[in-house]
């Protein structure tokens, strides 16, 4: 069973592959029989498959991670730290909030499976949709989506975070570009508050500079509910303010020039 679903694979309508690393939920049960007893698998990306489905649907190359970032996370280098914070490890020991995941820590044999069994695969397909578009264009955006309720540093509280790493992985051009059109639909915008992590910049180092990569969080209060959120699992949402951001959302990444209509003969 493949742990993730690349959709439009050989489709080169345009020069954007659309990332979701971060969104699954399926556990495979060696690992949650591993858990201790009750512990909560917060803040996943909720719903962005559902949310983002417009861009497969038009045509956009994705690839869709189904497995929990507990289980291993793909927006970390494979060599990261082998415990510690969560924003630095490949594989977590607690959550997002602290509370442990095991009742004693993993070994470093048990992180290197996990890397290689689900971590590895799952690169090794990104990277190939990145080379074959390459194939087709002279650049790409990848779109690394996201979703958060916590704030990012001293980014305060907008309903939007950009990155590109303070144009290391994209230029301001690409970065303007998209915070404008997503201001136009009425988000409050920041950029690089959060400095991204590792797959944009990953790839930008193995591609250069025809890699565009930009990474997006979207506030919870924003898609899923107006309230506040702690440390729990999500299982239903607000539709009515579902499908309005859904509809803000296509109208930002529609006024964008990639999806104007390429034509693939003069971009080659």
């Amino acid at each position: 069973m493949e742990h993730y679903t690349v959709l439009n694979e050989n489709v080169h309508q345009f020069p954007v592959v659309i990332d979701l690393p971060h969104s699954g939920t399926f556990v495979p049960e060696d690992i949650r029989s591993s858990f201790l007893k009750g512990v909560c698998l917060s803040n996943t990306d909720w719903f962005l498959p559902e949310l983002y489905d417009f861009l497969p649907a038009m045509g956009c190359t994705t690839i869709i991670n189904h497995l929990s970032r507990y289980v291993v996370d793909m927006n970390r280098p494979a060599e990261s730290a082998k415990k510690g914070d969560y924003r630095q490890t490949v594989v977590y020991q607690e959550n997002t909030q602290g509370s442990r995941l095991y009742s004693s820590p993993l070994n470093e044999n048990e992180i290197n499976r996990r890397v290689g069994l689900y971590y590895d695969p799952y690169h090794q397909a990104l990277e190939k949709l990145l080379r074959e578009k390459l194939k087709v264009y002279p650049s790409v955006l990848l779109l690394d989506l996201h979703s958060f309720f916590l704030d990012f540093g001293d980014g305060g509280s907008q309903d939007i975070y950009l990155s590109n790493r303070c144009g290391v992985t994209s230029s301001e051009q690409t970065l303007y570009g998209l915070h404008e059109n997503l201001t136009a639909q009425g988000y409050s915008v920041i950029d690089n508050a959060n400095l991204g992590g590792h797959i944009i910049n990953h790839y930008r180092e193995l591609f250069g500079e025809r890699i565009e990569g930009v990474m997006m969080e979207l506030r919870y209060t924003k898609y899923i509910a107006d309230r506040y959120f702690g440390e729990e699992e999500l299982t239903d949402r607000n539709e009515m303010l579902f499908q309005s951001a859904k509809q803000k959302l296509k109208e930002a990444f529609m006024r964008l020039p990639l999806f104007w209509g390429v034509n693939i003969e003069q971009s080659k």
